[in-house]
């Protein structure tokens, strides 16, 4: 009796040691990982750089790279103004570094829109962004349903929801500057669960504590020399949207800064010499089929209309 409730015991964990890895692999079935999320440099003004893939590169206007693990870094008198390849602008003043910690995208919906500068992203994405020092405007799409966005200061955090919003942060304070949209301010600690939420011409607050307790946020009205400051700031990471447009293509089969066929007109790419910033950088394989190819948007030309002397009109007399 005791031989076969053993014998049966290990039959049933045979089947189960088989049927796992089948239900795994039935599970992750349909699960497509989305490809590498790209930033591109639409304004560099000044002293800056780029710190991508353990390289570090001269800012550069109207180039692309690797978003995740990224390091923007100003100098005094400089600025950048960024696109994420979701739709969404940042403004990078200056003596201000900024580390993308974290920023995915699924694959890009076959509904989207084409222009990046409509208020829809273009797939779900989460991004983790730190402001070490200085400041930085943000103007958003409209977050799809399961997207994610925080910001985070030595002081606390800024889950965006969208919107237009200006941090800027000192060894003193951060200030978090709503212009529009809906976000929510926490402190650093973990205390603060509920956080605060700022309205529409708010301006929180927050403050370390001198014992190291939990910081303290306040909320009140943007002071109004601070106003057009922001509003500088998320006009020009709203304009920066409009440069560009980002599109999906299948992977090539070969990748690199010295493949040619990664330089085919209209993806963003500039052949140049590695290092001064005239070209992708970190295009690796991320296991996706798919890879984000950047479109700049090239100003339409006026027309140029001739102007006629009424003198040479016919049956006019001179």
């Amino acid at each position: 009796m005791k031989t076969n409730l053993l014998q049966f015991l290990a039959v049933c964990v045979i089947a189960s040691l088989v049927a796992v890895p089948a239900g795994y692999a039935q599970r992750s079935l349909g699960k497509k990982k989305g490809p590498t999320s790209k930033l591109y440099m639409a304004e560099a003004v000044g002293e800056s750089s780029v710190q991508t893939n353990d390289k570090i590169y001269t800012a550069r206007q109207a180039t692309a790279f690797d978003a995740p693990g990224t390091v923007i870094e100003t100098k005094a008198g400089a600025h950048n103004a960024l696109v994420y390849s979701n739709g969404t602008g940042m403004y990078v003043d200056q003596n201000t570094r900024v580390e993308i910690d974290r920023f995915v995208q699924e694959p890009f919906q076959p509904d989207r829109r084409e222009r990046l500068d409509t208020p829809i992203e273009p797939s779900i994405s989460q991004s983790n962004v730190h402001v070490v020092q200085g400041a930085v405007g943000i103007c958003t799409s409209q977050l799809v349903s399961g997207s994610s966005m925080n910001y985070s200061t030595p002081h606390g955090n800024v889950n965006i929801r969208g919107g237009k919003i200006s941090i800027e942060t000192t060894p003193e304070a951060t200030y978090i500057d709503l212009l529009d949209g809906d976000v929510t301010v926490r402190g650093k600690g973990g205390r603060d669960v509920g956080g605060q939420i700022l309205r529409p011409g708010e301006r929180a607050t927050i403050t370390p504590s001198r014992t190291g307790g939990q910081p303290t946020i306040s909320v009140g009205p943007i002071p109004s020399e601070a106003m057009s400051i922001a509003d500088d700031r998320t006009q020009t990471a709203c304009a920066a949207k409009k440069t560009v447009t980002f599109d999906v293509i299948e992977k090539r089969a070969s990748e690199g800064l010295d493949d040619p066929a990664g330089n085919s007109p209209g993806n963003g790419n500039t052949p140049s010499t590695p290092g001064n910033g005239n070209e992708e950088a970190g295009s690796g394989d991320d296991g996706s089929p798919q890879e984000i190819v950047v479109r700049p948007i090239v100003p339409e030309t006026p027309p140029t209309n001739a102007v006629v002397s009424a003198s040479a009109l016919p049956g006019t007399t001179q």
